[in-house]
């Protein structure tokens, strides 16, 4: 009888870890709309359209926000730990490239990670500020905090059959006094802009600097998880 409870409990165990772990859908690989490839359940939030590939044609970035709240795991302070549990509606990015012969569209990357939810932004609200393609990169940008407040923002270029992180804005200030830090990245040529200073008297007030951008390799949307995981330097995260 003993033995049959503890299978019981174990059983129960396992049961309730199942219905509580989150599966992302796999969207599909090619439509004729985003209306077609939006997964059953989620709700197209954000869209831009741009060429990103080279081609002329105007490819398709979409975020999709799932309907349901959930709890998430989610990384803050490094790349790889999964260490604060947050309950929200998960987000997709999803970018498709355009067929010039069909007109349909087709998959390029699913990444479920580094959109920022509805609830990551602080006093502001949902963080979610602009996605936009320019010049065949796809421009990301957040915002949040309260009195003291951020920005980032992230370009992303699709070469050699990846998305690699090409250039990122980082702006922290103060709404009140203006006191700000602002670090622009630019990852082709390894160099990094920093301006620290007073925001409404940046002519007057500010000091700016530039360095050499130290980093193994080009990050990628595989290998950045999301904003505030990549330990820069030391104590600086982007």
């Amino acid at each position: 009888m003993k033995i049959f409870n503890f299978f019981m409990l174990m059983l129960f165990v396992q049961v309730s870890f199942a219905q509580k772990t989150f599966l992302f859908p796999k969207v599909k690989s090619s439509g004729s709309s985003v209306e077609q490839l939006t997964p059953n359940n989620w709700t197209v939030i954000e869209t831009t359209s741009g060429d990103l590939n080279g081609d002329g044609s105007d490819d398709v970035a979409v975020i999709y926000e799932s309907d349901k709240i959930t709890d998430e795991a989610r990384t803050y302070g490094d790349n790889n730990s999964e260490i604060i549990k947050e309950t929200q509606k998960p987000r997709i990015l999803a970018i498709y490239f355009k067929d010039k012969v069909t007109g349909g569209y087709r998959l390029s990357t699913q990444n479920n990670d580094f959109i920022l939810r509805s609830e990551e932004g602080g006093k502001l609200g949902d963080p979610l500020n602009q996605i936009g393609i320019k010049d065949q990169q796809l421009y990301l940008r957040f915002q949040g905090g309260a009195e003291w407040r951020w920005e980032m923002g992230y370009t992303f270029k699709f070469e050699n059959k990846d998305w690699f992180l090409t250039s990122a804005i980082n702006l922290y200030f103060n709404q009140n006094t203006g006191d700000m830090t602002e670090r622009v990245y630019d990852f082709k040529t390894r160099e990094l802009f920093t301006t620290v200073g007073n925001l409404h008297r940046r002519d007057v007030a500010n000091r700016k600097t530039s360095e050499v951008l130290y980093f193994s390799q080009l990050r990628t949307f595989k290998t950045f998880k999301k904003p505030w995981a990549w330990e820069i330097m030391p104590n600086v995260y982007l």
